[in-house]
């Protein structure tokens, strides 16, 4: 291989971790300081091995590229290109082989309107506050069964499975948000997709239609770390990046089985063409029995993106998705329950009721633009609109629910100077509406009866924040910036509508306007490690899912927090860090007790006094050079642990009780043996403690361990093979619970059982 300049031959620490190579490149190029140009199609689906001690930039590079079949030429002292080696070597002298370079910077993506996951890891490094992104691939090496699947290694995310499939949701929480409401939809989170807003203007978002089956890598906020897309919640921001032609170019046909009639289809396809033009498309179909009594789940998950560059400039892109989900109602259990049987279901054929049918169809288009200015700057406007329509059926009611969703959104990132010094200056904005007519039946005989009453309520959510990153030196940098949020409801019941107490009028509004301002800092203290903080405010108007409950007296109020954090993230030679601690003092934070067996049905109040949320979030990973059964064998470790202490402060009825629904420590650990061939093998384990299910703290599901096993093949280039083996003891838990009020130390029905020992397998064949 050819050198590198002369003044390159001076040898530097390097500690690049195993990853695609695109990545890894990436980070090679922002430690030498040398710019890469290659096809970003040529390095698609490349892994590449860990280089980690001092090198050559030159010794480096060709680590990183040992066994890619890639080499390189340098066009000046600063200016390498990536060029295939020749297939063929008849003697030892390599003939370099010329091609086509495209000008992007290693680890840039060739889309204006989708980040690489490298261009991911650079901006949330610059994030006063705990941030993580997940690769997509690093999901892929088991089964995507629910998103607790996807934030398995994400510090400081809760994920509360309702069932052991997809269908009927999770609770996710950060940070305490939303910890006692329904499980599904979801409140105290802002969720994106690609930069563009997913959660409804009524601030609730449903896990059921996150397509797990085309994610490309997550960017997880926790806490209001998410201002410079105007997240200002007390959970945080968590934005889904799907793949375009660019990242998952070729075609991907896979099949998945397992225990419990568990069977799962995949196929994508991913193209560039000469024309501008690049395309990107899924289609997944799940099928599971479950591991409880009578729960068919039937999920299909589509979707598709095409994306079109003007020039280099610009590049528009259209998203699309078409999803159904359909699955049999369930029943929490008491813990005696599922200590004996956690695979029963009360609605189950035996029972005293058949499982209901339940389910929804979700359509959704996106349309996005984005501009590159020659200085840097980036402009992004978005539109998008979605329809669900809900069809329950439960014990008690029948609801049927259409929403539509509708709102537009636009980003603008500034680099310049202010005062001699680099400021960075992010702006944007979005509107949304949101339309929701909601007819309620009564159930009769396992069937839906007559019409109860009808509903229909609009809301608008308008957001408007400005966040700017100001480099006091080459180290520090100050982080300012201002959300502004103003969310209004109008309710209509013009069916079944009877003068009372809790409904006077048939009609009424209410709207919500407050500001949220955040100041913070990074520093790098050296070149390994960064310690940064912030103070913040978030907000959240309050949940108003009935014409009643804007008559309520006294009215409920908009909750509010102040935080407090610190933290610090790095990497060495052998280990990765991310260590937040945080304080939140949350005023008017919800109180919510909903019905198992009737999730329309729900109470709500806000908390008499203050509540403090107290946290400790921790993820580490290190990749551990072996070299035992061949030379680049290497183990790689990771872990990480969250501590939530949530508590009321001296409440009038509850004292100092523990805040329910969230379970105090959680943990999870894995050890994966890896080969240069692609094998790889471990065990993982995770570790939950008790978590409260009342708010008088007289009943608790336990605590529990589960242990899991991962082994699989990826040769690289075609061939990808796994089997995924979880809860192999056998334990029985509780994976989520539903809240109430005072259970008075009664065992009772609120508790959702995890799923039993399974094993499930599968195979992916790219070309």
């Amino acid at each position: 291989m050819p050198a590198l300049s002369a003044d390159k031959d001076k040898q530097m620490h390097f500690n690049i971790q195993a990853n695609d190579l695109a990545s890894a490149l990436f980070v090679y190029s922002e430690t030498t300081g040398v710019q890469l140009s290659y096809p970003q199609k040529m390095v698609s689906g490349i892994k590449s091995s860990s280089v980690s001690g001092d090198y050559t930039p030159d010794q480096a590079l060709q680590k990183l590229l040992a066994g890619s079949n890639f080499t390189y030429q340098y066009t000046d002292n600063d200016t390498v290109k990536l060029i295939e080696a020749p297939k063929e070597l008849n003697t030892g002298e390599i003939t370099l082989k010329p091609i086509t370079v495209v000008g992007t910077a290693s680890g840039e993506s060739p889309s204006l309107t989708t980040p690489s996951i490298a261009e991911s890891k650079a901006k949330l490094n610059r994030v006063p506050g705990g941030t993580t992104v997940l690769d997509g691939e690093r999901i892929k090496e088991g089964s995507a069964l629910s998103v607790n699947d996807v934030f398995a290694n994400a510090p400081g995310v809760y994920v509360g499975d309702y069932s052991t499939g997809s269908a009927g949701g999770s609770r996710i929480s950060i940070r305490g948000s939303d910890a006692n409401s329904i499980i599904s939809p979801i409140r105290g989170l802002k969720i994106l997709r690609n930069g563009m807003p997913f959660t409804s203007a009524n601030g609730a978002s449903d896990t059921e239609t996150f397509n797990l089956y085309a994610i490309d890598h997550v960017d997880v906020y926790r806490g209001a770390n998410a201002l410079e897309y105007g997240g200002s919640n007390l959970g945080g921001a968590i934005n889904l990046i799907t793949p375009t032609g660019y990242t998952a170019e070729g075609v991907r046909v896979g099949m998945k089985w397992g225990t419990y009639d568990y069977v799962n289809p995949t196929f994508s396809v991913g193209k560039v063409f000469d024309n501008g033009f690049d395309v990107y498309g899924s289609f997944s179909y799940l099928s599971t029995d479950t591991t409880r009594d009578n729960n068919k789940q039937e999920q299909f998950y589509g979707h598709g993106n095409v994306g079109y560059r003007w020039n280099e400039n610009q590049e528009t892109r259209l998203y699309f998705d078409i999803q159904n989900h359909n699955f049999t109602g369930l029943d929490p259990l008491t813990k005696q329950q599922i200590e004996d049987n956690p695979q029963q279901n009360a609605q189950s054929l035996y029972g005293p009721n058949w499982a209901l049918p339940n389910g929804f169809p979700f359509y959704r288009v996106d349309l996005k633009h984005s501009i590159q200015f020659d200085n840097g700057d980036h402009f992004d406007v978005g539109a998008y609109y979605g329809s669900r329509q809900f069809n329950y059926q439960w014990t008690g009611a029948s609801p049927v629910d259409l929403w539509q969703d509708t709102g537009f959104n636009w980003r603008h990132e500034i680099n310049g100077e202010l005062l001699d010094m680099k400021n960075r200056v992010v702006w944007g904005g979005l509107m949304q509406w949101m339309f929701v007519n909601d007819w309620n039946y009564s159930t009769v005989n396992r069937q839906r009866g007559r019409l109860l009453n009808a509903e229909r309520d609009k809301w608008l959510n308008v957001e408007g924040y400005l966040e700017d990153q100001l480099s006091l030196t080459d180290t520090f940098t100050l982080v300012a910036g201002l959300q502004l949020n103003y969310r209004k409801v109008d309710y209509e019941r013009y069916e079944g509508y009877v003068v009372s107490a809790a409904r006077p009028s048939n009609q009424a509004d209410k709207d919500f306007f407050v500001p949220n301002p955040k100041l913070g800092f990074t520093w790098q203290a050296t070149k390994e490690a960064q310690l940064y903080g912030n103070l913040s405010r978030s907000s959240e108007p309050p949940p108003l899912a009935d014409l009643a409950n804007l008559f309520l007296k006294p009215s409920r109020d908009i909750q509010t927090a102040s935080t407090v954090e610190i933290g610090t993230r790095g990497v060495t030679d052998r280990l990765k860090w991310d260590l937040a601690f945080y304080h939140s003092w949350v005023n008017n934070e919800y109180l919510i007790v909903s019905s198992p067996t009737d999730r329309s049905a729900f109470t709500a109040t806000n908390a008499d006094s203050t509540t403090l949320h107290t946290g400790i979030e921790l993820g580490l990973e290190s990749s551990l050079p072996l070299n035992v059964v061949t030379n680049g064998d290497e183990l790689r470790l990771t872990g990480n642990y969250t501590w939530n202490n949530f508590r009321f402060d001296n409440d009038r009825d509850l004292g100092n009780n523990k805040i329910p629904g969230i379970p105090e420590h959680n943990a999870r650990l894995e050890a994966v043996y890896k080969h240069p061939s692609g094998f790889y093998i471990g065990p993982n384990a995770q570790i939950v403690s008790s978590n409260w299910a009342d708010f008088s703290n007289t009943l608790a599901a336990k605590p529990y361990a589960l242990l899991g096993v991962r082994a699989g093949w990826d040769d690289g280039k075609h061939w990808k093979l796994f089997i995924d083996g979880r809860n192999l003891t056998d334990e029985h838990y509780a994976s989520s619970i539903w809240v109430l009020g005072d259970a008075g130390g009664a065992d009772m029905a609120q508790f959702n059982p995890g799923g039993t020992r399974s094993v499930m397998g599968g195979v992916e064949y790219r070309f």
